[in-house]
């Protein structure tokens, strides 16, 4: 009867360790995706400063698969070049000339640059190219307002724009939410219900 005493206590307290480890390592990555999401912003800025207008992704529907789940990767890919400045195929507004990333900025490239610092880590190769990722290692997400709803100074009227919560660009990670992968929609980012787990600039 004892030794039964003894194992559920030490079950119950292996238990506790693997939660609290959990919970310390989403906090963890949690963090290190708003620090990215952080920096990723600061770029943006540094790329509307530079080409008066905020990046559009090109392929802003291109999935890929990260486990079992599909997540869109077209923001990831462009953000990946309109701040490392390595290559501009994906970027939809700019001229073309950079063509595809190839994982080294080099040549005109270095001009390019609109995020300097960052991290190794942000950054890995998919099957569809180079892109953005959280801390989470998914691609982050990202949607600008459709270009017919600008205003001359690039930046979306808010009278006109119903696709992004921002009138500049909506940049998220879906976090630890495994179950909302391809939401993207201005009713799910508006619901808690839904985005609640996520990290976002909203």
């Amino acid at each position: 009867m004892e030794l039964m005493v003894v194992i559920a206590i030490m079950a119950l307290l292996a238990t506790l360790t693997l939660m609290g480890f959990r919970f310390a390592q989403i906090t963890a990555m949690r963090n290190r995706s708003t620090a990215f999401l952080k920096g990723i912003s600061s770029g943006l800025e540094n790329y509307h400063h530079e080409f008066g207008e905020y990046p559009r992704a090109k392929k802003a529907s291109q999935t890929s698969e990260f486990g079992t789940k599909s997540y869109n990767v077209g923001g990831a890919l462009m953000l990946y070049q309109a701040l490392s400045g390595d290559g501009d195929s994906d970027i939809d507004i700019a001229s073309g000339s950079l063509g595809a990333s190839n994982g080294r900025v080099e040549g005109p490239e270095i001009n390019r640059v609109m995020f300097k610092e960052m991290p190794v880590e942000m950054s890995r190769r998919d099957t569809t190219g180079y892109i953005l990722v959280d801390g989470f290692g998914h691609p982050f997400q990202y949607q600008a307002p459709n270009p017919a709803n600008k205003t001359s100074y690039g930046i979306a009227s808010t009278t006109v724009s119903n696709e992004t919560v921002n009138t500049t660009y909506d940049l998220w990670s879906y976090g630890e939410d495994d179950q909302h992968t391809n939401q993207s929609s201005l009713e799910a980012k508006k619901s808690e219900s839904i985005s609640a787990k996520w990290i976002k600039n909203w």
